[in-house]
């Protein structure tokens, strides 16, 4: 069923239908968390709050085919809300849970996954963001202008300008196709 269905029903109350749609973007959003907190415990925390929220406002949602950008941007303000309350650092202290979260997919999306986590860090949180929609949820630079409220050639220089910063730090140039 696609998602412009299952948006509309779940606003009428389906919770089966939010099931589905929670799980069509399930892993998408855990790593989105992840990546802000660094932290299993605490990127579950980020995650929940992020569907509990998402449950109670999705008659907010005004156009159903954007529910994964709608709830990107929940979970968004959820991790970044919970770092500054928490006042935690972004540390990549413990490769052994981030290669558990990848553990099912190849070898190499882990570690170019690890590779860009630990490069993440070197970078300011707005770059950063920018980043994780655009390689990680495959948002458009559009969509991002969007969902960050910024014009489209301030995100596509946040974007330029984190590509140069990441690129000797990375060791795999798998961000400039």
């Amino acid at each position: 069923m696609d998602i412009t269905k299952l948006v509309k029903k779940a606003k009428r109350g389906d919770d089966v239908s939010f099931e589905q749609l929670i799980s069509s973007v399930r892993q998408k959003l855990y790593r989105t968390a992840f990546a802000y907190v660094r932290n299993e415990q605490d990127a579950l925390d980020v995650y929940q709050e992020t569907i509990y929220t998402a449950y109670i406002s999705i008659r907010t949602l005004k156009k159903p085919e954007s529910f994964s950008s709608w709830i990107t941007k929940i979970l968004i303000f959820k991790a970044v809300d919970f770092i500054r309350k928490e006042s935690r650092h972004f540390t990549t202290d413990n490769e052994e849970i981030f290669t558990e979260l990848y553990a099912s997919e190849n070898f190499d999306f882990i570690t170019h996954s690890a590779d860009l986590s630990e490069s993440l860090k070197f970078i300011n949180p707005t770059a950063k963001t920018i980043i994780l929609l655009r390689y990680y949820h495959d948002l458009s630079i559009k969509e991002i202008a969007k969902l960050m409220n910024y014009p489209e050639g301030t995100v596509k220089s946040h974007l330029n300008r984190a590509k140069k910063e990441l690129r000797p730090i990375l060791k795999e140039g798998y961000l400039y196709e």
